[in-house]
């Protein structure tokens, strides 16, 4: 890449000005309308993406795009669908991008399958545009950039940008973007209703740097369902069921966020039962450089070298203690908590607002700047779901979620630790 390095200082900053004022100039902020959607299968044709024992990534995010894309169609007639494929062929990442922005799109939603050298990774997340501060976010761009790499001339469709190199990156480090706040509601959304619904581990909202997201001029998401370099997760993601589970759930995102940006109350679908039954999936083991885990620990030690020898990984529920190269696990004390999520707000509103008065014990938590509003502290996944019946009288897309020592978790985690 030695043309990014030798480029003049002054061409540099002026190229990236342009191309972050394209972002924010092009159509402005979110509209109060969501009139046209862009749903993106990511991979295609001579591109497989990640592939597994059983399947092709590009098989499943076609799928479950033509599936939330019908679902949006059937209940809503004001909204426009458009793919950027809608069968197994090719298509360029620049013309995804193009394809989004040439129908002035309010919303660009990309699927995929996520993979890991790690066997055991798993869990669900979702992607906004950003630079991604962890080697696993970084290493999770780089993957999907390098579909790119495939194209034919890619070196002049990308202006010679190389997905493999770091000095590549250096023209996103600027990248600032008028839909970055309403991306990020959206992602939450989208997040959320998938890992209440499928009881996957929940690896939340992340910021990458996606060249397709960083083209669109609008707010846009990534999502990444499941790992499929994972054999037991790659079953589950096969699954019709959980198929339509994920399909639903990225339905029901978008008819929150909808709501919220047109002041509407849309119902959500009702999510099959079947979809309920736990994942046999081990939730995946994450350093403390990738997610704080070391902060669930104390760690003490006679041995300087002990310490640096012994592998922690996340296990929310022991505390490591290292002594003469002995490694003893000890437990700690979990507070567990389920509690029923019924609305959110940009807004920070008080818990004693007459509009929460039917409900009791309100709580609230912040979750990527969007305020989270709960109900009841229940010390039972039973309890929370007959109180559940209740709340959904008065909010119907009413959930469940679950709190370990006022950490947010994801259900199956919860149901764990309180084995």
């Amino acid at each position: 890449m030695q043309k990014y390095k030798n480029m003049n200082i002054k061409t540099f900053f002026l190229v990236c000005f342009l191309l972050t004022f394209f972002n924010i100039a092009v159509f402005g902020q979110a509209k109060d309308k969501i009139t046209k959607v862009v749903i993106d299968a990511g991979h295609g044709g001579n591109d497989p993406g990640t592939v597994g024992k059983l399947c092709k990534e590009k098989e499943i995010n076609l799928k479950i795009t033509l599936r939330v894309g019908q679902l949006i169609s059937d209940n809503f007639e004001e909204v426009t669908i458009i793919y950027t494929r809608q069968k197994d062929e090719a298509v360029e990442l620049f013309k995804r991008a193009e394809i989004a922005n040439k129908n002035k799109a309010d919303l660009f939603i990309s699927i995929h399958c996520n993979s890991a050298e790690n066997k055991s990774a798993t869990g669900v997340e979702t992607f906004v545009m950003g630079l991604g501060k962890t080697e696993e976010s970084k290493a999770i761009a780089k993957k999907e950039n390098a579909a790119m790499l495939l194209e034919k001339d890619y070196q002049t469709n990308y202006s010679d940008f190389d997905p493999n190199s770091p000095e590549a990156y250096i023209v996103f480090s600027l990248y600032t973007s008028a839909y970055l706040n309403w991306s990020t509601i959206f992602a939450s959304k989208v997040q959320s209703h998938l890992i209440a619904n499928t009881n996957m581990a929940d690896r939340n909202v992340r910021q990458a740097a996606f060249w397709v997201l960083y083209k669109v001029a609008m707010p846009s998401i990534l999502i990444e369902l499941g790992f499929i370099s994972n054999a037991e997760e790659e079953k589950y993601l096969l699954r019709e069921d959980i198929q339509e589970t994920m399909a639903i759930s990225i339905f029901n995102a978008f008819v929150e966020y909808k709501n919220l940006i047109e002041g509407t109350s849309k119902p959500f679908l009702p999510v099959p039962q079947t979809i309920h039954q736990e994942p046999k999936i081990e939730l995946q083991e994450a350093t403390e450089k990738e997610n704080n885990a070391v902060s669930q620990f104390q760690i003490t030690s006679k041995n300087e070298t002990d310490i640096k020898a012994l592998e922690v990984t996340k296990t929310d529920t022991t505390e490591i203690i290292v002594s003469n190269n002995t490694a003893l696990i000890q437990p700690i004390t979990n507070i567990i908590r389920f509690r029923i999520q019924f609305f959110t707000s940009k807004d920070n509103i008080n818990t004693s607002d007459k509009k929460f008065s039917v409900l009791s014990e309100i709580k609230k938590h912040n979750e990527n700047n969007v305020w989270k509003y709960t109900s009841g502290d229940f010390k039972t996944l039973i309890e929370a779901q007959n109180s559940l019946k209740e709340v959904k009288k008065h909010y119907s897309d009413a959930f469940i979620i679950a709190f370990n020592n006022e950490k947010k978790i994801s259900i199956t985690e919860a149901q764990e630790l309180m084995k």
